[in-house]
């Protein structure tokens, strides 16, 4: 059964509550690695000059606190180039998440929250995953 490295879980811990169940939860399913969990202002900063985020310090979800409203994750092993993996483990955080009753989720394959990928004009973030602000608590 695949885990979280020791690097992934402390990013990890920076998140909302909520997202650390359901990643724990994902985890047991399909190996991932946290790539981000809250990030500072210069993180912050150094993704948008990156064109990492398409936003600016502080109006990331990452930027939130006392945790973040978002987290950053790729299939393990790594492979930027391999959307459909990406794809694929959205799919499963989408299921955990409404059998655990979290509605307010969204993936940046779908920043619409219409179950299309694209749309999304010039960031294409699959392995974002965020409590949506439509919801109260995200």
């Amino acid at each position: 059964m695949p885990k979280f490295g020791k690097r992934s879980r402390e990013r990890l811990a920076t998140c909302d509550p909520r997202l650390q169940e359901l990643f724990e939860k994902v985890v047991e399913l399909v190996d991932i690695s946290i790539i981000c969990g809250q990030r500072g202002k210069a993180a912050q900063q150094a993704a948008f000059s990156s064109k990492h985020s398409s936003v600016q310090y502080p109006n990331s979800r990452h930027n939130t606190t006392p945790h973040s409203f978002a987290v950053d994750w790729a299939p393990y092993p790594i492979d930027w180039e391999d959307r459909d993996r990406f794809l694929y483990v959205a799919g499963i955080i989408y299921g955990v998440a409404r059998e655990m009753g979290i509605d307010n989720i969204r993936n940046g394959a779908d920043w619409k929250r219409n179950g299309r990928v694209g749309g999304n004009g010039s960031l294409d973030d699959l392995g974002h995953t965020e409590l949506h602000r439509d919801h109260r608590g995200g």
